[in-house]
């Protein structure tokens, strides 16, 4: 990768003399030989170059990404088949099947690991893959501590999170988020929406909520009120929350007005225009504005690695310039010229008359030449008598015209 990036840079510094490459001297050429020739300190640390290679080409070809993505998708219908019992013949082979997912995770760990052993881990997705992996072996190691049912039975207290261990398996699915850009924009904005304002929000949201169950317990939770919602401190969060999301209020509002006075409907309003309103949708509107800036950064990294893709582009052109330039002097040196001009001489001097040269666009034979201008030459001489002409026929017809009017006129 180094080496890739300082050829680039001495080939993009040394882009004028690439475009008149023809004309170089000779001390042009052997200094820029020089600036490419490998430091013996810039060597790659890697020695096993061509296996690491091969394993950056597989990391980051579409196919074998395409094949990833089928497994998981393939993945999630078997666990779908597993916990619904559609088909209850196939279920002793989900293990098998699972096991083989396993494998296949495994195997884009070690290729994508052994392509990029530092920069793997410097994306939040490659760690979510590899925790995601570590639990499956887990899941794995577990379910065959477990297979003899006297351990079992022995560690019946340690089951319920065993299952939860199990259960993890559905985060499987959750891998397509790495190989999806767009959904990793709006997680990647939903991450920095909680980690900027959702925790202030939620703070201003607790705050106004114990002000308003402190509130509706002394209003509604007395004996003979709505004990049910309002009985405790916990009781009115529990409703309070229902009026935040909007969703069940109207059952808890319909208890309020039998058990307690009408005023209670001016407390819901109030607290839904605070909570609902104001509170809930400013944390939906700060979503909405970070989701609409990751998207603009998404498309400006889209722009930047088109960039990038051309620079490398131009970085390859501007190389096999120069690789021209040194095989053409390697030649030049063969053939024992002193530069390129005695180079071209040379080359004039073997040229027969009666050799074929294939031309394209421009037309540089004698012969050919010889004939166009003789034919530029009778174009001339046509045009000349061509006018002549006109001007004979212009007399002829003013003559003609002169004797009819001295007709008319003698009449």
């Amino acid at each position: 990768m180094e080496k890739k990036s300082r050829r680039g840079a001495v080939i993009s510094h040394n882009e004028g003399v690439a475009d008149n490459s023809p004309y170089m001297a000779d001390n042009d050429v052997e200094s820029e030989e020089n600036e490419w020739e490998e430091e013996p300190g810039c060597e790659s640390w890697r020695k096993d170059k061509a296996i690491h290679e091969l394993a950056q080409k597989i990391s980051e070809s579409e196919v074998f990404n395409g094949l990833i993505m089928a497994a998981i998708f393939a993945n999630s219908i078997i666990m779908m088949l597993d916990v619904n019992n559609y088909y209850p013949s196939m279920k002793p082979y989900f293990p098998a099947a699972d096991i083989a997912f396993l494998a296949i995770y495994s195997i884009e760990f070690v290729v994508k690991i052994y392509a990029e052993p530092i920069q793997y881990w410097t994306t939040w997705s490659n760690r979510f893959d590899f925790f995601i992996l570590l639990i499956s072996y887990m899941q794995v190691l577990v379910d065959q501590f477990f297979a003899d049912a006297s351990k079992e039975a022995s560690w019946t207290g340690a089951l319920p999170m065993l299952r939860t261990l199990k259960a993890t398996r559905a985060l499987r699915a959750m891998r397509a988020v790495s190989f999806v850009r767009g959904l990793q924009v709006l997680l990647t904005a939903l991450i920095d929406t909680m980690k900027k304002s959702f925790i202030n929000v939620m703070l201003i949201l607790l705050f106004v909520m114990f002000l308003f169950a402190i509130f509706g317990y002394y209003m509604f939770g007395y004996k003979g009120g709505d004990e049910e919602n309002w009985g405790d401190l916990g009781s009115a969060f529990l409703t309070l929350f229902s009026f935040v999301t909007v969703d069940g209020w109207f059952d808890a509002q319909i208890e309020m007005d039998e058990r307690t006075t009408p005023s209670s409907r001016i407390y819901t309003i109030l607290f839904i225009i605070c909570g609902h309103f104001l509170i809930f949708n400013i944390f939906v509107g700060v979503n909405i504005m970070n989701i609409q800036e990751a998207n603009e950064n998404y498309h400006e990294q889209v722009i930047a690695e088109k960039e990038a893709i051309l620079a490398r582009k131009k970085e390859s052109i501007l190389h096999r310039q120069h690789e021209d330039v040194r095989k053409l002097k390697e030649k030049q040196k063969e053939k024992d010229c002193g530069n390129f001009y005695e180079m071209v001489k040379s080359f004039q001097e073997s040229l027969h008359n009666d050799d074929y040269v294939i031309q394209e666009d421009l037309i540089t034979n004698l012969d050919w030449m010889e004939l166009y201008i003789e034919t530029l030459a009778h174009m001339d001489e046509g045009v000349v008598k061509i006018r002549q002409y006109h001007y004979e026929i212009s007399h002829i017809l003013t003559q003609a015209f002169s004797k009819e009017i001295s007709k008319r006129l003698g009449e």
